[in-house]
């Protein structure tokens, strides 16, 4: 039995109409765009003026993005205590202490180890708060309503992005030099100022937002853990599951080199190869012309590919988001060449980029919906798939610094276009396993939302469904596999980074460790993958063959990268 909420009050007329959603959406999204803006693009901007190499920055806050990567793991247990509203106004008061405790940091020697502490835990808190929000809006509207404020949704996020990001930064910078503050003393101002601003939102919502509904309350931890892994696992069931999985993986590839290190190329001296912008002037092309450019691509994005149709939309799509990235490559080069560029231009062609990426970026989400998602657990099955996306931005994101400090950033930029080229590679060779495939289900799945595929065991034979279960079994290890090169030997190269040779020692036992977890990994995922492929036998022409394969393929290429980073960090150790 489902335990329902607390009866709210009765509300008066006057109470009914300031509870109308349109009086807490804008905010609510306001409040949620803030923090991650703050956290993963300010706090870049902040370090770079504050002297710290690109290389930390790029390491550390590229680490820190997997706090967003990683909230399924928690999503279901925040429905065991409490309500959604509660954690949004907990999250909204827990920040604004974090943020002043960064501003309060500043002036000391430690300042950046005790400032990337709290914002470790502020990106936790900004997660957990999305969680909540995304909770909320799905729960407390009909259908019809949230499509109806989806627009007004995405807007005010993106207006978090501008303040926070933008207009925040240039305002205080003018504010600074008006009354001769120093560098840490403004951004003590900023932060303080995001504080205050998230507070306020926090006694907003404790009156007007909703409580939000539960449709399930899981009475234990052992009940989410089985639900959220049995949900999960149905992923790896899908057909040509590494095909869409090899999409995800490269289609933001050149993204992540740039999105970070893009910003902190612009605030770089001309004398270092960049363009010496100041921080405010980086701030309002980023957040302000970036952003509007941004949306501008996303709307004729969106337009083109429903005039299109995806399968044929997706490879041009592609293109669009990454041969932009030239933009780059011409504002390098004329950096290293310590020619003068007004800011008019560089604002033109930042924005021609951002415009670029938002046209492009929206044949991901859309691919996502249309193949990878579909299922009995639609939405697990798309977190999931947003989640991996974000996996790979986290590396690519931190290695830009450091290889940017290493080749200079004419040649970065160069290196960045050439990884550009297995999305658009991707985007060319994207599965489409769900096209023209009828979907079944009975009127009351339709109404859940369910969409019976052919991946459903309720239409495969029992030795489909046997390649299936073995053949996902192979995969699950392949990709934990990836996992561990994605997230454990990132953050202990990230580690190496920056220290003396010969004092990484333990950084990199910590690598040959995980290399041992992988080989473990790869041997299973081969026995497991073989008898699939022994079992397929059975059933000639199953969809799963293909899957047991491409786990082994995807182990192959594991164990190569797994070599290349235990040589690359020996020779970072030693």
């Amino acid at each position: 039995m489902t335990p329902s909420l607390s009866p709210e009050r009765p509300q008066t007329a006057v109470a009914k109409v300031f509870k109308h959603p349109i009086f807490w959406v804008p905010t609510l999204y306001l409040a949620m765009g803030i923090p991650y803006n703050v956290i993963n693009s300010t706090a870049s901007s902040m370090y770079k003026s504050l002297g710290v190499s690109d290389g930390q920055i790029t390491v550390t806050l590229g680490f820190m993005a997997y706090a967003w990567s990683i909230k399924p793991l928690w999503a279901a247990f925040l429905d065991m205590y409490r309500t959604k509203k509660f954690f949004v106004i907990a999250m909204e008061l827990l920040m604004p202490v974090l943020f002043v405790g960064v501003a309060m940091s500043l002036p000391f020697a430690g300042y950046f180890r005790i400032s990337i502490a709290l914002l470790w835990v502020a990106a936790f808190a900004s997660s957990t708060q999305d969680i909540c929000g995304d909770g909320i809006y799905l729960t407390s509207m009909n259908k019809k309503k949230q499509a109806s404020l989806a627009g007004v949704q995405g807007m005010f996020w993106n207006l978090g992005k501008v303040l926070a990001t933008g207009l925040l930064i240039s305002h205080m910078e003018e504010v600074a030099n008006g009354r001769g503050w120093s560098v840490q003393q403004m951004w003590s101002g900023v932060w303080i100022v995001v504080a205050i601003t998230i507070a306020l939102f926090a006694v907003y919502h404790l009156f007007l937002l909703p409580t939000g509904s539960i449709a399930h309350r899981p009475h234990s931890a052992k009940q989410v853990i089985g639900d959220f892994v049995g949900s999960a696992i149905t992923c790896f069931h899908k057909r040509a599951f590494w095909g869409m999985i090899a999409f995800v993986f490269l289609y933001r590839i050149g993204e992540g080199l740039i999105m970070v290190e893009g910003k902190l190329f612009m605030q770089s001296s001309i004398e270092s190869g960049g363009l010496g912008l100041t921080v405010g002037q980086v701030a309002k092309i980023d957040a302000v012309y970036g952003t509007i450019a941004a949306i501008a691509g996303g709307i004729l994005g969106g337009l083109f590919l429903g005039r299109l149709g995806l399968r044929k939309a997706l490879p041009i799509l592609g293109l669009c988001l990454n041969i932009p990235h030239f933009t780059f490559v011409y504002l390098s080069h004329y950096g290293a060449a310590k020619h003068g560029l007004d800011y008019g231009t560089i604002a033109t062609l930042v924005s021609i980029e951002k415009f670029g990426y938002g046209f492009g970026f929206i044949g991901n989400m859309v691919y996502m919906m249309q193949q990878f998602a579909p299922g009995r657990c639609t939405m697990t099955h798309y977190a999931f798939a947003t989640a991996l996306m974000n996996f790979v931005l986290a590396p690519t994101t931190m290695i830009s610094g450091p290889l940017a400090e290493y080749l200079g950033f004419s040649t970065f930029f160069i290196v960045m276009m050439f990884a550009s080229v297995p999305s658009v590679w991707a985007a060319y060779n994207a599965p489409f396993p769900l096209d023209g495939d009828d979907h079944k289900g009975s009127s009351e799945d339709e109404a859940k939302g369910v969409v019976i595929t052919p991946d459903d065991p309720t239409r495969l034979s029992e030795a489909e469904q046997k390649v299936q279960r073995t053949a996902g079994r192979a995969s699950v290890y392949a990709m934990l596999n990836v996992l561990a090169i994605l997230i454990l030997d990132a953050y202990f190269l990230g580690r190496l980074q920056g220290k003396v040779v010969g004092s990484g020692k333990f950084e990199f036992g910590l690598l040959l460790a995980c290399a041992a977890l992988k080989l473990f990994l790869t041997l299973r995922a081969f026995r497991i993958a073989n008898q699939a492929i022994a079992e397929s036998a059975a059933c000639p022409g199953n969809a799963y063959h293909a899957n047991a394969r491409g786990a082994k393929i995807a182990t192959w290429i594991c164990g190569a990268v797994t070599i290349a980073i235990v040589a690359f960090g020996a020779r970072m150790a030693f």
